[in-house]
């Protein structure tokens, strides 16, 4: 079984030769590829890639960038990756992670078992101590998959997939229209067409926080629209009157969070947390206003498979 490793960039230069120093290190007997996906990247980035190209068999790299249509998200990178890989299966990494010791041979090892499979996530290594310090995040090794409404499903970061090509093939694209909640779109979608995913804890990805507070105010914001976008695709949804109902108390939750902010200025970690918080929050009142649906859900059909929550 042939791997493709599809790894997305966009302006990676700080990041990117931190992961393919990384894949240099992993072993695959059975013939591996690297398929590095440019969208339109303007740093130094794609010529880092190119002093790797006798260090790494199979580099190739790939344009997903067409000025006429504008730059898409990540999701259209993995699609136009997958598109050009040649493996029996792919395996996801992105430019500014590192992949764990080891992690392609445990990938590997994990796809002769699973269709569809997740590593784990680790955060300490790419992270300062204050940023990950209490290690309560998803998809830890300890921790396995995590699952949200919706549907309750076991969901997984793109950043860690692993799937045969007949996944791909029966499953089709990632949705770019569901932003940055396009992998767990994907996960569920998988759920749909009967094929299950799989954790697989031996296969580590180490993990960079967004240690800016910018960055991780606009990571946070985005994370909260694209919610709206999947509930909008997986969930039922409330009226009109709720809607406007939990708009005001939306609003006066934001207004009540900014306030707080100013007592965990003596905490970096908490001050940064709670930015996170705030930030998801008003990217959901974006999403709301934006999609015009209200997220809502039935706790009757949680953990049920979407064939299930049809006969609801």
């Amino acid at each position: 079984m042939k791997l493709s490793v599809v790894l997305p960039c966009f302006n990676g230069a700080k990041t990117i030769a931190v992961q393919l120093e990384a894949l240099t290190t992993q072993h695959w007997p059975e013939g591996w590829e690297v398929v590095v996906v440019n969208n339109g990247s303007t740093d130094e980035s794609m010529a880092i890639v190119e002093q790797y190209r006798n260090r790494l068999s199979g580099l190739r790299i790939v344009e997903a960038y067409n000025p006429a249509e504008g730059r898409l998200g990540v999701a259209h990178s993995y699609t136009v990756g997958m598109k050009a890989a040649t493996g029996d299966a792919f395996v996801f990494c992105e430019a500014d992670d590192e992949v764990g010791a080891g992690w392609l041979q445990a990938m590997g090892e994990a796809l002769k078992q699973h269709d569809f499979v997740a590593a784990s996530m680790e955060y300490m290594r790419l992270n300062e101590a204050w940023l990950a310090g209490d290690g309560r995040f998803m998809q830890a090794p300890d921790q396995g998959l995590p699952s949200k409404a919706p549907l309750f499903l076991p969901f997984a970061s793109g950043c860690t997939f692993g799937l045969k090509r007949s996944v791909y093939e029966t499953v089709g694209d990632p949705d770019p229209a569901c932003l940055a909640d396009w992998d767990t779109d994907y996960c569920w979608r998988a759920n749909h067409a009967g094929i299950q995913l799989h954790f697989h804890p031996e296969a580590v990805v180490h993990y960079r926080l967004r240690a800016k507070l910018i960055d991780r105010y606009y990571q946070a914001r985005n994370w909260g629209e694209a919610s709206v976008v999947t509930w909008k695709k997986h969930g039922p949804h409330r009226g009109w009157f709720a809607l406007l109902k939990y708009l005001i108390r939306r609003i006066l939750n934001i207004f009540k969070d900014s306030l707080k902010l100013v007592f965990t200025l003596y905490d970096k970690k908490r001050f940064s947390d709670r930015v996170g918080a705030l930030a998801w929050q008003v990217g959901e009142l974006q999403g709301i206003f934006k999609y015009l649906v209200l997220p809502g859900f039935r706790r009757d059909r949680a953990g049920l498979t979407i064939q299930e929550l049809k006969g609801v």
